[in-house]
């Protein structure tokens, strides 16, 4: 019965996301969504960054299921050409098991342009039996215009990895982010995104912060296609970071976030 009513809620999620469309694989580059994206409008550009070494351990909680909850551990560390870091995410349980591990590199290469550059590991096992994996890539850059004003690109999976399933393959999620992130005081910071998943409709992520002190951020955000309306807290303690953000569905639901972060 429990497995019955977990693939109930799995094909309801995906259906109400526009996800599991034309035989694509489910999570992609959302099981990096941590609990300030989340608060910010759910997009990629709003996730936590360090320039010093940190880990940051993550909890997804999609409209109250644990079977579907994603959990994440990311490690980041500067040396003296480029950043490095190691993600892994694993979402799911026996019924329907995803993990996505990535390695990663990124490098100014002027006083305003970052590039980045991830390669990746995905695996999926089904109760039935049923399981493949497959590498992938994912690319991202930003560009300051002005000292408060910052673009970001984000690419999920640009090659069109997909998985052999005998005579048939199952193609891998992608998506394009664009967005940019603009302070209009040295406590408040708005971030907007256009994600565009392949054959789907475009999604809309517009986010505001604003730092009541160091140790208590206040957040909000909106996102488009379906309407999501969210909100969530943030702030840093020393060395050590916390968020927390949560959403609405129209149909699903509540889902919440969980983050915490430790900078060495």
């Amino acid at each position: 019965m429990k497995q019955i009513i977990v693939l109930y809620f799995f094909l309801l999620y995906c259906t109400c996301n526009n996800i599991y469309c034309s035989n694509n694989i489910l999570t992609g580059a959302s099981c990096q969504i941590d609990g300030k994206s989340m608060a910010l409008g759910g997009g990629m550009i709003g996730i936590e960054q360090s320039d010093s070494t940190a880990i940051f351990l993550n909890c997804q909680l999609p409209y109250n299921l644990s079977e579907l909850s994603t959990k994440s551990i990311k490690l980041t560390t500067p040396t003296k050409w480029m950043k490095l870091d190691v993600f892994y995410a694993q979402t799911g349980d026996a019924v329907f098991l995803e993990n996505y591990l990535s390695l990663g590199a990124s490098r100014c290469l002027s006083g305003s342009f970052m590039l980045g550059i991830k390669a990746g590991y995905y695996h999926y096992s089904l109760i039935s039996d049923e399981k493949g994996g497959t590498l992938l890539s994912e690319i991202n850059c930003s560009y300051k215009l002005y000292e408060d004003f910052e673009i970001d690109i984000y690419i999920f999976n640009p090659t069109g990895s997909k998985i052999d399933k005998g005579e048939n393959a199952i193609p891998l999620y992608q998506s394009f982010h664009i967005g940019g992130l603009f302070s209009t005081t040295e406590k408040a910071v708005w971030l907007f995104e256009i994600e565009k998943v392949q054959q789907e409709n475009i999604i809309w992520h517009l986010g505001f912060e604003y730092a009541v002190w160091d140790t208590f951020i206040l957040r909000t955000g909106l996102s488009a296609n379906p309407l999501k309306p969210s909100w969530g807290i943030g702030g840093k303690f020393h060395r050590l970071k916390y968020s927390l953000g949560g959403n609405v569905h129209p149909v699903l639901g509540l889902s919440s976030c969980f983050t915490i972060g430790y900078n060495w």
